[in-house]
């Protein structure tokens, strides 16, 4: 197929899935996360979709947490008012990670990366410039929720494994040493687990950073790429 006409595809898909799915789209959502090698050497990797390519998306405020029991579970940080997160480009994956249990990263970890101008953001969560950490206590491993919420405390995306459930996207087990990712090219079928893969939190299985398939591949470009071009 022609760049062209794929272009014109995605387009058409996004055309249907908002009109039947208006007024609700993500415009972030959670692709992938994995629990590391082991202890809690835990990241989730965002992907800034917007409202198409060339848009971009004000996350100032945003939180970034799980639901493991009460509370505020064992993960909840806050984007703060930096300048960075004022507009962050559709196509740009954030990915986030347990900062003090660096030696439980998987080994092919990008390293960090604080400059959105390539698309990806690496961010170690701390408090500081870019985040405001209340707790990375870890995910669980035996089941979890991971949600986005915007500023207004709208739910953005959210997802479970394994023993938990409750949110739009219900995945298997994903416990120590896993990972499970998105595979797909588009907002139409993220919530559909089959589009959903889960395995080593290592090379050959996980990708942070990168993307998760050719189709995946092809969407990154698709959103990186101004409408003009």
């Amino acid at each position: 197929m022609g760049r062209a006409l794929w272009r014109a595809s995605v387009l058409f898909v996004l055309f249907v899935v908002g009109f039947a799915q208006e007024p609700w789209l993500p415009l972030v959502v959670v692709q992938e996360f994995g629990q590391g090698r082991a202890g809690n050497g835990e990241w989730v990797e965002l992907l800034v979709v917007g409202t198409g390519p060339g848009t971009t998306v004000d996350l100032r405020g945003w939180v970034l947490r799980d639901l493991q029991g009460q509370g505020r579970g064992g993960v909840w940080l806050r984007f703060t008012e930096h300048e960075l997160w004022q507009a962050i480009p559709a196509g740009t994956l954030i990915v986030i990670y347990n900062v003090e249990d660096r030696p439980n990263l998987p080994e092919h970890f990008p390293k960090d990366d604080f400059d959105p101008s390539d698309f990806l953001l690496v961010l170690p969560a701390r408090t500081g410039d870019y985040f405001v950490l209340a707790q990375w206590g870890g995910l669980g491993n035996t089941g979890d929720c991971i949600l986005l919420i915007d500023a207004q405390g709208s739910d953005v995306f959210g997802l479970c494994y394994g023993e938990r459930s409750g949110q739009p996207l219900q995945l298997g087990a994903v416990d120590r040493g896993r990972a499970s990712w998105y595979l797909g090219a588009g907002l139409e079928g993220i919530f559909d687990p089959k589009n959903w893969r889960v395995g080593l939190d290592a090379p050959g299985g996980s990708t942070p950073g990168a993307p998760n398939s050719e189709e995946n591949a092809r969407w990154l470009e698709f959103l990186r790429t101004p409408p003009s071009a």
